[in-house]
């Protein structure tokens, strides 16, 4: 599971920047792919909601595209596609201590999505230098680094080198914090995390036969603990900061059993 997942992140980033021109920004879907990135197909939704935020016009197509993702996958495309997500799990493999997030860090997404993306754009207009975009860590690697590469950083604003030193911080951060990213910062997630209680896909629990080893808590790279929901016989990914990676399920040792006893031939007692 983990070599497919693996597998499908490296080819999302392939296919979601390989723009040659040709592009359909008229389309957002909820990974980090920058709209500003001339290599980019698709709009970030970030960036869409801040636009009409500051005009003050609500984002019909764009929501119900969202609804229509999350209303199928939930926060799958967090697990397997987002390119961002993927250089956390990379970077979160470079030996070191490593640290789990307190269980409160999680609500500070919903604050920067609701401040950042909406509130500040609605009140400033769309192009404060308040708004998320001005700050996004993804926008830097994808846009601003690659500018700066190009033409120098004698135009840089202060924002820039803010944007640049966050970026920094974060990605020395998963070092230690599997996707801290995810799980405290980002406002895709705080969009699509509702939509995990919904959603067609789920991670189905093992069956009633958890022997509570707790490895699906050691392994769940956001720290969400699906061992609880297990117990109550719920599906893992009930649980707002899941992204639907199937690592809990890859490594239930129950699971793997029973799998096993289910295709193994019956016995059948000797003839008498």
């Amino acid at each position: 599971m983990q070599r497919a997942r693996r597998f499908v992140q490296s080819l999302s980033l392939l296919l979601l920047h390989s723009s040659w021109g040709p592009e359909a920004k008229w389309l957002c879907h909820p990974v980090y792919t920058c709209h500003a990135c001339p290599l980019s197909w698709f709009a970030c939704p970030i960036g869409v909601f801040v636009h009409y935020s500051g005009y003050r016009i609500f984002p019909l197509f764009a929501v119900g595209t969202l609804v229509i993702f999350g209303a199928l996958l939930g926060r799958l495309l967090c697990g397997w596609v987002c390119p961002f997500g993927f250089l956390q799990d990379l970077l979160h493999k470079i030996p070191s201590p490593k640290f789990t997030a307190p269980d409160w860090t999680a609500n500070i997404k919903y604050v920067v999505l609701i401040v950042s993306v909406f509130l500040l754009p609605f009140m400033l207009g769309e192009g404060t230098v308040w708004s998320y975009c001005r700050f996004c860590p993804v926008a830097a690697i994808q846009v601003t680094l690659p500018w700066a590469a190009k033409n120098g950083v004698a135009l840089f604003q202060w924002y820039h080198w803010v944007k640049i030193g966050l970026m920094v911080v974060i990605l020395v951060t998963v070092v230690f914090s599997s996707r801290i990213f995810c799980r405290a910062l980002c406002p895709i997630g705080a969009l699509m995390a509702v939509f995990n209680y919904v959603s067609f896909w789920r991670v189905k629990p093992p069956t009633q036969a958890c022997i509570s080893c707790r490895k699906c808590d050691k392994n769940c790279p956001t720290g969400v603990h699906p061992s609880e929901r297990i117990q109550n016989g719920l599906p893992p990914s009930h649980n707002l900061d899941c992204v639907l990676c199937h690592e809990c399920s890859s490594v239930c040792p129950v699971k793997g059993k029973l799998a096993e006893d289910d295709s193994a031939p019956p016995q059948t007692e000797p003839a008498a």
